[in-house]
């Protein structure tokens, strides 16, 4: 009988000097804006809100093998929407979710990987999966963390 593997990646809540101000899945460019869940995150796990999918941030956060979670809070929406508008709307998916604040993974073994990219828009956005015994994905109120579901981990 086969095991199934879910990892829950512990979530640490940072109150946010100043808040970014609000924004909607609607405001992130291209595949970002079509998550397969997505939980907006308030100042206390009472004021979360879901916008896909999960009722919670304990929801998004439990990983099974080949799930993505990245973080993104205002500045990178408008970093990340900057950049597809800059490749006249065709970015690559993984280009876009280079402006993530933290991107954490499981892969098909069970493995937590974080992801390392680097370009600042600067050029080719080289994705570097780095394998970590423990990860805590760090959120402020007004993030959106997103899911992907049925990700490889070879781009």
């Amino acid at each position: 009988m086969a095991t199934k593997i879910e990892v829950q990646v512990p979530a640490e809540r940072q109150k946010a000097a100043q808040a970014a101000g609000n924004f909607e899945l609607d405001d992130l460019p291209g595949r970002l804006a079509e998550p397969d869940a997505a939980v907006r995150v308030g100042k206390a796990s009472a004021a979360d809100k879901a916008l896909k999918q999960v009722r919670s941030l304990n929801g998004i956060t439990k990983l099974s093998p080949n799930q993505v979670i990245a973080n993104y809070g205002r500045s990178e929406s408008r970093w990340a929407a900057a950049f597809q508008k800059r490749r006249a709307g065709a970015a690559e998916f993984h280009e876009l979710l280079s402006y993530a604040r933290q991107i954490i993974g499981l892969d098909e073994d069970g493995e937590l990987q974080i992801c390392l990219m680097g370009h600042a828009g600067q050029g080719p956005c080289i994705p570097l999966w780095v394998p970590r015994e423990e990860v805590t994905l760090t959120v402020q109120p007004n993030d959106i963390i997103l899911r992907f579901d049925d990700m490889t981990f070879d781009w």
